[in-house]
């Protein structure tokens, strides 16, 4: 199956299980490496399947959008049933701002001027401690603090796998 097919199965029919609900989710990340300065949280709800879709539209531009700015670090994105979420991670609020008054200014248009959306809630955050970044060395097994994005293990001197993204 393709992921195409795994997204056409959780829009088609939410998946639950109990108090728990499945749906789709998908991560881009630009090629930075630095730590996030802020998180935006958000989430929104259609009415319907049609909104639904409306949403993903503006969601897809949103997403160029994002990657066009420097200070943007990460988006994780999702669907469960008419429910949408997006953590997106960035440099600092400055960049988050000049993303959003790209196309999700006309978006946030659209939705205060229109009958659009059954309900939505967003915030920003600020990091109170952003921890150590650790990567496991595959040749000794060391557990290396890589924070500062060093290459060699301090234990035998291997190259270390790449850094990954904080978010």
């Amino acid at each position: 199956m393709s992921p195409d097919d795994f997204v056409a199965l959780a829009l088609a029919a939410p998946i639950e299980s109990g108090a728990a609900q499945y749906g789709y989710s998908m991560r881009v990340a630009s090629e930075s490496r630095r730590p996030p300065g802020v998180i935006a949280l958000t989430w929104i709800t259609g009415k319907d399947e049609a909104e639904r879709e409306r949403i993903r539209a503006h969601s897809r531009q949103n997403v160029q959008d994002f990657l066009a700015e420097p200070g943007f670090l990460s988006i994780v994105t999702g669907f469960i049933g008419l429910r949408g979420f997006t953590v997106t991670a960035w440099e600092d609020e400055d960049a988050m701002r000049r993303a959003l008054g790209k196309h999700h200014a006309a978006a946030m248009r659209e939705l205060f001027g229109e009958d659009f959306v059954a309900s939505v809630w967003t915030s920003v955050w600020a990091p109170t401690r952003v921890n150590r970044l650790w990567v496991r060395c595959t040749a000794c097994g060391a557990l290396e603090d890589v924070s500062d994005d060093h290459r060699a293990c301090s234990r035998c001197a291997a190259a270390l796998p790449e850094r990954p993204a904080y978010w």
